[in-house]
């Protein structure tokens, strides 16, 4: 049996400790949007609102404006439904004191405890934790920018991030061509 062999290789990077910067602005995107994981439209999204960023620039280059990657996004950033609310009246009827237990709560972990448990806890979808290892050897041991997470992002086509990005006509191809322009 022969082995078939990628046309991509995987990413060399052993940490995406320098990456961390990404994945808590993603964070605080997806929880924004009330979502439960950080994917890499939530990064992308946010590389495009920095008007100085690096992928900015480089999207500019290529014919993009953050507007129309931002609209391309739309329908992958919408609001999440409010997830349910605890009825205080339904727990006494059976005879749990709500305040009670919200009192205990902030005793033991601090003040909001109860509300920071619904947003606290994201997923990191693989596609975007493979994007960061990639980003990272495209920085290649330079410090990681925000034109180096886009090229990780383009680097794993089957990311929300890159999918939106090639049906705009950007390719990882087509940004390597023009990133050290």
């Amino acid at each position: 049996m022969r082995a078939l062999r990628r046309s991509r290789h995987f990413p060399r990077a052993k940490t995406i400790r320098p990456a961390e910067p990404y994945l808590l602005a993603g964070a605080d995107e997806a929880r924004r949007l009330g979502h439960n994981y950080i994917g890499t439209e939530h990064i992308l999204s946010l590389l495009v609102r920095d008007q100085e960023g690096g992928a900015t620039r480089l999207l500019g280059r290529l014919g993009l404006s953050p507007e129309a990657v931002e609209a391309a996004l739309g329908c992958w950033l919408v609001r999440a439904t409010p997830a349910a609310k605890i009825d205080p009246q339904a727990l006494a009827e059976l005879g749990i004191d709500f305040e009670a237990v919200r009192e205990r709560l902030e005793q033991t972990f601090g003040p909001g405890a109860l509300e920071r448990t619904q947003s606290a806890c994201l997923g990191i979808c693989p596609r975007l934790k493979l994007a960061l290892a990639y980003a990272l050897d495209h920085a290649n041991g330079e410090q990681l920018d925000d034109r180096h997470v886009l090229l990780g992002m383009l680097n794993v086509p089957d990311s929300v991030a890159a999918r939106v990005l090639d049906r705009l006509g950007v390719t990882l191809d087509y940004a390597q061509a023009n990133a050290d322009s």
